[in-house]
């Protein structure tokens, strides 16, 4: 086959899939300005809180949504043909197991939670993992790029609202539209705001060189929400740049998309996209390009240093883990670690990070997402967590090698995330970003069923 037929068959193979996938492009493109939408209503526009909550519940009435159309479709007999994999155990044990404490953990470990600090904890460690059964219906996201390049335009479009925020916008703007409300009064986050007279996130500002720096949030309203999608996005974004030969513009939009994550000063995202970058540019040989890279990065660096009042000496305090925030990770680990220790089998959802603080609740673990899980849901849970980034890993490296055409692609970008969640989780819970957790499952559970199907094949 060659010619006009293999054009047409080409485009009847990128096109001919099922309805659910196009559920993940509705999130690809909506979840990164969700904050910025609720924050408008509740404390911009004034809409009463309990009709916000409602509209906030589109993305997890999709989820819900979604998984019941996958279920269908497999009783139907309409789905994908594929035996059970060994993650799949590892994905739906740690959801199961979620549910499990979710219901009973309070009366097991006398611990009286609030139903929807509960609630808001078995959405923040599990909900989210369903997507993963949902990808597995839908492979055929791995036969083109065409989420890789969605992935890219939302990291350059939010990455072009966070230059003109660091330019434009101060803390002010953001009250009037609603942000300081949204966090304290709708989202109870009073303990994140704490220190700063606009009720803003307290991570907003850095201390460099004796003055506070305003840190670039975008449409997330906060810096680490901001850079937190990064971790999936400049996997993405690299890897469809260098899939085939781009014109110059998008090379000015990947410029664009690094630039608004440097503007938000979150040190170890930042690492671990440029580690995922290099990897992604050395998997193409793309030695040039990281010579070149390299370069650059190492003279900016040093022009930033010497222009920069106070920003060697920050970079000194970094290294050596003497800065503050460096110190509340060292104070929240040691915590974290009490608690693991004091709840080996875990204590269940909700008592830890954001749906704890959310309550009013003392959070047992933050900062950390290995110490959430162990935490929250014990020895096993942490065990089950770590087996399904393993896992991950394993399946990326089993796609990137043996897939077809785009399938490698998305081997590649799975691998490397998968990468960048087990080094950022150290510092945060990364999964308490929606554009991450949901992207990075779904495309995880795509993968798994198309490497079945080259296997089978």
């Amino acid at each position: 086959m060659s010619g006009p037929a293999t054009s047409i068959a080409s485009r009847a193979a990128r096109t001919d899939g099922s309805p659910l996938s196009r559920g993940l492009f509705i999130f690809v493109w909506l979840l990164p300005f969700h904050i910025l939408v609720m924050a408008w209503l509740f404390g911009g526009l004034g809409v009463p809180g309990p009709v916000v909550r409602l509209v906030a519940a589109w993305k997890e009435g999709l989820i819900a949504l979604l998984v019941v159309a996958t279920i269908c479709r497999a009783v139907m007999g309409r789905g994908p043909h594929t035996s059970v994999q060994w993650l799949d155990l590892a994905v739906g044990g740690l959801w199961l197991l979620a549910l499990v404490y979710f219901v009973g953990a309070g009366v097991w470990f006398g611990l009286d939670l609030p139903i929807g600090a509960r609630l808001y904890g078995l959405r923040d460690a599990a909900y989210f993992s369903l997507l993963y059964f949902v990808g597995r219906a839908t492979p055929e996201v791995m036969r083109d790029g065409r989420v890789l390049k969605a992935l890219f335009l939302v990291g350059v479009i939010t990455s072009a609202i966070a230059v003109l925020e660091r330019i434009f916008v101060g803390p002010e703007a953001l009250v009037l539209l609603g942000t300081a409300a949204y966090f304290e009064d709708f989202l109870g986050a009073t303990l994140f705001t704490a220190g700063n007279p606009f009720g803003l996130p307290a991570n907003y500002w850095v201390m460099i060189g004796g003055r506070l720096v305003q840190r670039a949030g975008s449409t997330y309203l906060s810096s680490q929400g901001f850079a937190i999608p990064f971790l999936v996005i400049v996997p993405a974004a690299t890897a469809w740049l260098l899939a085939k030969r781009r014109p110059a513009v998008a090379w000015l939009g990947y410029a664009a998309l690094w630039s608004g994550l440097l503007l938000s000063i979150t040190r170890m995202t930042i690492v671990a996209c440029l580690l995922q970058a290099a990897a992604i540019a050395a998997t193409r040989r793309r030695w040039e390009l990281i010579t070149a890279a390299g370069i650059a990065v190492t003279v900016a660096s040093g022009v930033a240093l010497v222009a920069v009042p106070g920003l060697a000496a920050y970079v000194v305090e970094t290294l050596t883990w003497q800065s503050a925030s460096s110190l509340t990770h060292v104070g929240d680990w040691t915590e974290g670690m009490e608690n693991a220790l004091r709840y080996p089998l875990g204590a269940g959802v909700g008592v830890a990070d954001q749906a704890a603080v959310r309550f009013g609740l003392n959070p047992l673990a933050g900062d950390n997402q290995y110490l959430k899980y162990a935490v929250e849901l014990g020895v096993l849970g942490l065990g089950l967590h770590l087996a399904t980034l393993v896992g991950a890993l394993i399946v990326g490296v089993t796609g990137a090698r043996g897939g077809r055409l785009d399938q490698a692609d998305y081997g590649i970008v799975v691998t490397a995330t998968a990468g960048g969640i087990l080094l950022n989780a150290v510092t945060a819970g990364v999964f308490n970003s929606m554009v991450l957790s949901y992207t990075f499952f779904w495309l995880l559970g795509s993968l798994v069923s198309a490497n079945a199907a080259n296997h089978r094949a």
